[in-house]
């Protein structure tokens, strides 16, 4: 059905001696992973979910929020998360036929207090094989001779990868203002208790040469591989937690 993704900028959250690191939920893996087997995959329609976020074990106040739209073969993609310590927003368009993602545009948008708001943006034009980003970090541009995707977009292949039964995949992306490549890999189960009940989920750890850091994704094959609660571990000093509490979402009819 779909990838729920989610995705928040750590940076905002840190101590002083805690170097930026920004989150990829990935998502956002991002983000929903919604999904019935691969060879009977369907569209998402929409998707509204919630999450509550724990720094450091502690609940935080404010509101996160992911929103998924569909127009035929085009996606929206828009994340908010409004606390005291930070005002964010992230917002992605893309194409996809068939489990394949053409990113469109994306634009990411941070406030701290006593802080101006700091954007970056990227716009993709595959006639002329060039990506451009401004603000933050540029201008810049890249060549898409050979697909990149921005930090939202991937999540909706990488959802068709865990769904054909996939235990390890990458993807060249555009992140803080350079071309990376990111990989993934389903180390094992775990319980997660959710705000719509307990669930078994896979356990999707982007891989990483840093052994204080680590990321990992929690994907329920029973919610049709929604992802369920995401972990990133910055240091011994700094842990950040997001858990779904509550979701509504439709699919495309066939």
């Amino acid at each position: 059905m779909s990838l729920l993704f989610f995705q928040f900028s750590l940076n905002r959250f840190r101590p002083a001696s805690v170097r930026p690191h920004r989150i990829v939920p990935a998502v956002a893996l991002a983000a929903a992973l919604l999904g019935s087997p691969i060879a009977q995959a369907q569209d998402i329609d929409y998707v509204k979910a919630n999450f509550s976020v724990e720094y450091n074990n502690k609940l935080t106040e404010g509101v996160n929020r992911l929103t998924i739209q569909r127009d035929q073969n085009q996606y929206e993609v828009d994340f908010d998360l409004d606390h005291w310590m930070l005002s964010s927003s992230q917002h992605a368009t893309f194409n996809m036929k068939q489990c394949e993602v053409q990113p469109l545009s994306y634009v990411s948008k941070n406030k701290r207090p006593l802080k101006d708001t700091s954007t970056q943006s990227l716009a993709f034009d595959w006639e002329n094989e060039q990506a451009k980003l401004s603000g933050d970090g540029g201008p810049k541009q890249f060549d898409l001779s050979n697909r990149l995707y921005d930090p939202l977009s991937f999540f909706f292949e990488a959802r068709c990868d865990l769904m054909a039964g996939e235990q390890r995949f990458s993807y060249p992306l555009i992140h803080k203002g350079e071309s990376k490549t990111h990989t993934y890999k389903v180390v094992g189960t775990e319980p997660v208790q959710t705000g719509q009940g307990l669930v078994e989920a896979l356990v999707v750890e982007r891989e990483r040469s840093s052994t204080t850091r680590r990321t990992r994704l929690y994907v329920a094959p029973s919610l049709d591989y929604l992802l369920v609660k995401i972990e990133h571990q910055e240091s011994r000093l700094l842990k950040i937690v997001a858990t779904l509490q509550d979701m509504d979402y439709q699919l495309v009819d066939q």
